[in-house]
């Protein structure tokens, strides 16, 4: 027959090992979630991008330097903030 101190440490290297799978599920949740928020952060630089040059090509009335100059702070902003985050995703992927 077992005793009680027997079956609290047979226990403990099981409860350790659950909290270990537990951790490494949420941790490659969190990567995932960063790559593919770095991804849509690219995505919306592209349709930013292509917006300014549609709306440049079109001349509708908006001033052809501020459409450029906003166009780009905008899409480099996006850029930057997603590869920020593409980046974050992989160095936890190590």
């Amino acid at each position: 027959m077992t005793t009680r101190r027997e079956k609290s440490k047979s226990q403990k290297p099981q409860l350790n090992k659950q909290l270990e799978a537990a951790e490494a599920t949420e941790q490659k949740q969190e990567q995932s979630i960063a790559f593919e928020a770095g991804k849509f952060c690219l995505d919306i630089a592209k349709l930013v991008f292509g917006g300014v040059i549609l709306a440049g090509i079109m001349q509708q009335g908006i001033e052809f330097n501020s459409l450029f100059l906003t166009g780009l702070g905008v899409v480099l902003l996006f850029v930057a903030f997603g590869f920020y985050l593409i980046k974050k995703s992989k160095k936890y992927r190590r």
